[in-house]
């Protein structure tokens, strides 16, 4: 096993699809799967404000965040992991880098109307107290790893 650098970490911020967020909920550990972008040195998720995980949020906003991936041929995975707090983003601007980045993440063409469909969806959700999230995950801590896939290697 051995330590990645920082440009390493954020490579892999940058390319990883999913990742996982782990909460307290009242002493139990609580994780689930997320997609996520990476921008400006922070995670960004989406949630809507219910459930099991806006609870815990509620109750205790630090979380830690890891992403993973593997390399080309499969035997070797290199991890971050990220020690923060989680903070609901209203700023439009930057929702709207948030969703251009993860447009550009997966894939999606800019001329599609995506973003202004999106950014609709945005405007709406925050003026109802059911509606889609965006949250920040603010780094106060971040490391990262790899090792080979094979014990012994």
């Amino acid at each position: 096993m051995s330590e990645l650098d920082r440009d390493a970490m954020i490579s892999v911020l940058q390319t990883a699809r999913e990742g996982v967020m782990a909460m307290c909920d009242v002493g139990r550990p609580y994780c689930l799967p997320l997609g996520y972008v990476y921008l400006d040195g922070s995670v960004y998720i989406s949630l809507f404000p219910a459930g099991r995980k806006w609870l815990c949020l509620q109750q205790n906003p630090r979380v830690c965040f890891t992403a993973y991936a593997w390399n080309e041929d499969r035997t070797q995975w290199l991890s971050v992991v990220i020690d923060g707090e989680v903070a609901m983003v209203s700023d439009m601007d930057r929702i709207r880098r948030v969703v251009q980045a993860n447009m550009l993440k997966i894939g999606i063409d800019a001329s599609s109307g995506y973003i202004e469909r999106r950014m609709r969806h945005y405007e709406q959700a925050l003026a109802s107290p059911d509606g889609l999230r965006i949250m920040e995950i603010r780094a106060s801590g971040m490391g990262g790893r790899t090792m080979a896939a094979v014990a012994g290697r």
